[in-house]
């Protein structure tokens, strides 16, 4: 009981931190999470890797147990641009508790950079993917997610935990911290709710 006195107390100090981390954080962040952790959703994320790192998600249901997927996230380090695109899907494997959703995902991966007098590199492959969400409260939730990006001959590994916070019906905050084949940073960003 002490807990959920203690979490209601911290939550709005928590949303209002976030809000504020996101309107005052210089315009060198980045973004790291692949997708978003909610279905039928648009998202954008950065987190802070040194120079930028951002990240666009979709995810939206083409059954009551697939989503179909796409991510697109970029970083650009001393006039190069690298990127990774991931075009799939997520299988949400049926479960009992009402609150744990659990799923699987896969499909293509596409890499590339722009080097400045080189033109672009590009490669492609697969992604296998596989996370969680869990519903804590009415308007929380927390995710974690793992998946390996094999292109070209190499493969690395994105390792994603957050919480995502509702702020209104058709927009969240997410807070989290993620691992790109062991560079690590924490991550904020919102996601858009679309219409079903």
């Amino acid at each position: 009981m002490r807990w959920k006195v203690l979490a209601a107390t911290m939550l709005p100090a928590v949303v209002a931190f976030s809000v504020l981390w996101l309107l005052a954080a210089p315009p060198q962040p980045a973004a790291a999470q692949l997708l978003p952790p909610s279905r039928s959703a648009l998202s954008f994320n950065y987190a802070d890797f040194g120079p930028a790192l951002y990240s666009l998600g979709l995810a939206f249901p083409v059954t009551p147990a697939w989503d179909a997927t796409l991510s697109y996230s970029w970083r650009t380090v001393g006039g190069s641009t690298g990127y990774l695109t991931t075009l799939g899907g997520r299988y949400y494997i049926p479960v009992q508790a009402p609150n744990f959703s659990p799923y699987v995902g896969f499909g293509y991966a596409g890499t590339g950079a722009s080097l400045p007098g080189f033109g672009t590199v590009n490669a492609s492959g697969y992604f296998l993917s596989g996370g969680a969400t869990v519903r804590l409260a009415p308007r929380i939730a927390g995710y974690a997610s793992a998946t390996v990006v094999s292109t070209g001959g190499v493969s690395n590994n994105v390792i994603d935990l957050g919480v995502q916070f509702r702020l209104a019906p058709a927009l969240s905050a997410q807070v989290g911290y993620t691992s790109l084949s062991g560079s690590s940073a924490p991550y904020i960003g919102a996601s858009l709710s679309l219409p079903p």
